[in-house]
């Protein structure tokens, strides 16, 4: 994979260029780009990210504004001022400014160097284990059991069976803040054309350091309604930690996996780890 610093060119020209203006997607990773390069510099930043006339721009600019929320207690302030509509396509004007010096890297801690030690081929191998386990421990067809969970276990076999097997794209990321996670996210969402035309399709996003399980839920939660308001409500994103309550839910890596289905949906991959290291 590119590191972040190489795949955010891409978005901030998008966002200058005015041609057509950008999807919702592309434009939360901007504002997550900008907000992560104030970090890193220190120094102000100030963009206009033109909106395409089929997103809401509204919606975009309210769900940017939680987003500014996250940021005001980590080292940066960012104000999202009205913006004269110039064209057809709204456009969002995105201020950050650096209220106080912050390290980036995080305490030192058994967990965090472990993660990161970890190469990305190893975190998705080890993903992938254990995705293969969780489906051979589904008991298909099991005649004795209650007929409830025998149902349950068929629907959750199929379910994360056909997931897996449509994941066309994943990103394995070592970022060191929560906002640079938010950042590399949405950068992989807003490349994942088959999440955004509704073609349908999975995308896996594998976040070996983050340990923090209460900030990971966090993340997750505003990650989710984010992905249902503003790239579709029938999206599923299912949310793995290896604290997380629910014991199904336990995985090596702290995961995020997106997926939308579609009746029509041919898997382009063959749901092994080849196909997803081809991806990145």
């Amino acid at each position: 994979a590119c590191p972040p610093a190489a795949r955010a060119a891409p978005a901030a020209a998008a966002a200058t260029a005015g041609s057509g203006g950008l999807s919702a997607a592309a434009a939360i990773a901007a504002f997550w780009s900008q907000v992560v390069e104030t970090q890193k510099t220190q120094t102000r930043r100030e963009a206009t990210l033109p909106i395409e006339a089929t997103a809401d721009a509204a919606l975009v600019l309210e769900y940017m504004n939680s987003c500014a929320d996250l940021c005001r207690s980590d080292a940066c302030s960012v104000t999202l001022p009205a913006t004269e509509q110039a064209t057809a396509d709204a456009a969002i004007r995105v201020v950050v400014e650096p209220t106080a010096a912050s390290s980036l890297e995080p305490p030192p801690s058994p967990a965090r160097e472990a993660a990161a030690s970890t190469t990305r081929e190893a975190a998705l191998e080890q993903m992938m284990t254990w995705f293969t386990g969780a489906l051979m421990a589904c008991e298909i067809g099991d005649i004795d059991a209650d007929a409830d969970d025998a149902a349950t276990d068929d629907e959750t076999f199929v379910a994360l069976g056909r997931s897996l097997l449509h994941t066309k794209s994943s990103e394995v990321t070592f970022a060191p803040t929560v906002q640079e996670m938010h950042a590399d996210l949405w950068r992989l969402v807003a490349e994942s054309d088959y999440l955004l035309d509704g073609s349908g399709g999975a995308a896996l996003f594998v976040a070996p350091a983050f340990t923090n399980f209460e900030i990971f839920d966090d993340f997750s939660l505003l990650v989710r309604s984010g992905l249902r308001y503003l790239v579709s409500p029938k999206i599923e994103v299912h949310v793995y930690h290896p604290l997380a309550r629910s014991e199904r839910l336990r995985a090596p890596m702290p995961t995020v996996h997106i997926y939308l289905d579609n009746e029509d949906l041919f898997a382009d991959g063959d749901g092994t780890l080849a196909s997803l290291l081809g991806s990145m």
